[in-house]
């Protein structure tokens, strides 16, 4: 099986890469449903376009004609789905909106859509808006699956959603983390690791700033690394942002039956030493679909937020003397 874009696509240039999966990402038609002057966009550096492409992209062209062949229960489960709609500005300061990562999902057109989408969301405003924007998708019959709301800590309740996947028949499920920083405890995590069935892919975005400015709380830097001694990671030789993602790679790797693989994309803000990066995981070694991954580290690592604003910047029409 060939799998997109392996072949063929390596040599889009990096604006028609951003362009190509703008469709996707900034689709006008939905985005025209869900917005609304009275509803919350959450705010957002031209980055996040690029998060939410690589989700995009593993979830349409790998992991659904995949997964969705071989499991009649093929899940999504979004630990911080947000308000559904996310804003950014361009190089000119135009503000630009892009789907966020739950109505992607939830709306993925494809011969195998998700079966279930679980959306965790904690925050009260965000919570509501997202309700809101996913009834108006059903009404409109956009959502080409099923859902639950859980307006709630996923820290606190995620013993429901692992308690649904696991009644399920033949299912398999792509799970997305995306905190702000330390929002995830480890707790939670090891929960989702030590499960025997049903098996996940992961995408989970690591914060090291954040979780940087974190360290200095014991209570929290402990709740997000599951280690007692929090100042383990700062007798260390490496520069101390390495040295938390580190320990926190060496703890995913203690669930071999769940994390075989990992691959980390660095997602850059072009603007600064500001970075973060997306860690992928799965359980299976040797895989073709891995390549896939492979393609697309190689392709965002070449852009930046910065590139991401200048493309989406109508009056520019070159990234030459951007991008080396």
């Amino acid at each position: 099986m060939q799998l997109h874009p392996i072949k063929g696509s390596v040599e889009l240039s990096v604006r028609n890469w951003v362009e190509k999966y703008r469709n996707a990402v900034q689709n006008a038609e939905l985005i025209e449903l869900v917005d609304a002057p009275d509803l919350f966009c959450n705010q957002v550096g031209a980055w996040a376009f690029l998060k939410l492409a690589f989700l995009w992209n593993y979830a349409y062209y790998t992991y659904i004609p995949i997964i969705g062949r071989r499991y009649s229960n093929m899940c999504y489960v979004d630990l911080f789905s947000g308000s559904g709609l996310d804003q950014f500005s361009d190089c000119s300061g135009n503000p630009q909106l892009i789907l966020g990562s739950p109505l992607l999902m939830a709306t993925i057109n494809s011969q195998y859509p998700f079966k279930t989408c679980f959306f965790f969301e904690a925050n009260s405003e965000c919570a509501d808006t997202l309700s809101r924007r996913l009834h108006k998708l059903e009404e409109s019959s956009r959502l080409t699956c099923k859902y639950y709301e859980l307006f709630c800590d996923c820290n606190k309740d995620i013993d429901k959603v692992i308690n649904n996947l696991k009644g399920l028949d033949g299912c398999h499920f792509l799970l997305f983390v995306d905190p702000f920083s330390t929002e995830i405890k480890w707790e939670t995590m090891e929960k989702l690791l030590k499960l025997n069935y049903p098996s996940f892919d992961m995408i989970f975005n690591f914060q090291p700033f954040g979780v940087n400015r974190k360290s200095y709380n014991p209570k929290t830097i402990t709740e997000f690394l599951g280690d007692s001694d929090y100042n383990a990671y700062k007798h260390t030789d490496e520069r101390i942002l390495e040295a938390l993602e580190n320990q926190y790679l060496q703890k995913l790797r203690k669930f071999p039956n769940i994390v075989k693989v990992i691959k980390r994309v660095r997602i850059k803000s072009g603007t600064g030493s500001f970075y973060y990066d997306l860690i992928f995981t799965t359980r299976k070694a040797g895989s073709p679909w891995v390549k896939n991954i492979d393609y697309l580290k190689k392709v965002i690592e070449k852009l930046t937020g910065y590139s991401v604003s200048i493309i989406f910047d109508p009056t520019i029409k070159t990234l030459n003397q951007h991008i080396k």
